[in-house]
This record gives C-alpha cells, structure tokens and sequence, in this order.
C-alpha cells in the first residue's frame, strides 16, 4: 500500500521537531566564615627586671613595652618611690598575623581583659603585677607602621585578606598591700585577644 504523499512529508516534519529531554541533578553550597584567622608569632616579654613593690600598694612603678619594630629601647620605666623596677634585659613585643579575611577588610581588636601576672604558687601576700595600657602597631598591609586607632579601626587587611601587628603593654607593680618582696621567678598570665570584622 502506497501511502499519500502529504501524510509522508507530515512524518519526516513530526519526526524532524520532535526531541527527547534528560534531566540531571545538581547540588548548590556555600561555606560561612565570619571569623578570621588569628596566629600568634611571638608572646609579650617583659625581660628581666628588678622590681620591688609598695608595701601599702599606693605608688607604682611602670615598665612599658613599646610596639613598634625598631623602638630603641623596647623597654622604657617610671618609678614611684617606694616602688622600684629596674630593666636588666629589654624584653619585646607579642606579634600576631590575621589571614583568611575579607580581601580590604576592616577589622577591630577588643582588648584582653585579664591584666594579671603571678608567680607559680604565690603567696597571699606576695605582690603581683598589673599588664594595662595595650598598644598594637601595624607591621603589614595598607596601613603599616602606624598605631592602631580603636576609636575608628584602621587594621585592614591586604588584597590577600592578610594583616599583621605587634602589641606593646604596661607592666605595674602591685596596687595591692603586700608584706613579702617579689621572688626570684618568673611571673606569667594567660590573655586572650579577639580580632573581628
């Protein structure tokens, strides 16, 4: 049986539009990161030092850290008769570097809020000493070798989202009433430093 003509070219037509489809499946994520990443270099050092405290805890003697580079000296002092420190070796500032950030970013720095260093079994009335007064310095990135500013933030971070800086500090004797002179060891604390967007 011969078919029409019209109904074969009807055939090729339908057969020529005609397409199958395929479907495949996909997924879609995104990772969150709104801490940065804060690696510490170096811890803040005092040096040694002669120290003797206020017996009453009213004057104060006062060792500063400077945070830049090339301070010389690192260490500068201020004493407060009876209270007395002394620099027998200079110490240096603590170092930081923040990576993993937002390329350009602004960041802030919080202070830490312990402030106390003691010796490892200190007596009741042994003195300790007070770290206050923190002072960071911007070693890298757009705004390096200047002070950073916490009333309006001036850490930022590289095009690769890096920033490094060094922090400085006060060390004062006692403001505590004490009856035994400081020992011959070494007096530590543990702080913690937030840098954040």
């Amino acid at each position: 049986m011969k078919l029409p003509l019209s109904l074969i070219a009807c055939s090729l037509a339908f057969s020529a539009f005609y397409s199958y489809a395929t479907t495949e499946s996909f997924s879609a994520t995104v990772k969150v990161q709104n801490s940065v990443v804060l690696t510490k270099g170096n811890d803040l050092n005092f040096g040694t030092i002669r120290a003797v405290a206020d017996p009453s805890g009213a004057a104060q003697a006062v060792l500063t850290i400077n945070p830049e580079p090339d301070a010389s000296p690192v260490s500068t002092r201020t004493d407060a008769s009876p209270a007395i420190i002394s620099i027998i070796e200079q110490g240096s500032p603590a170092s930081f570097t923040v990576s993993e950030a937002v390329p350009n970013a602004r960041l802030s720095i919080t202070d830490p809020t312990a402030n106390i260093l003691a010796s490892d079994g200190q007596g009741l009335n042994e003195p300790n000493f007070i770290v206050d007064e923190w002072k960071y310095f911007i070693t890298s990135g757009p705004n390096a070798n200047a002070y950073y500013l916490p009333g309006s933030p001036n850490l930022t971070a590289d095009a690769d989202g890096s920033v490094e800086f060094n922090i400085g500090a006060n060390l004062s004797t006692s403001n505590s009433a004490s009856s035994e002179p400081y020992r011959d060891v070494e007096y530590t604390g543990t702080f913690q430093l937030e840098v954040a967007y």
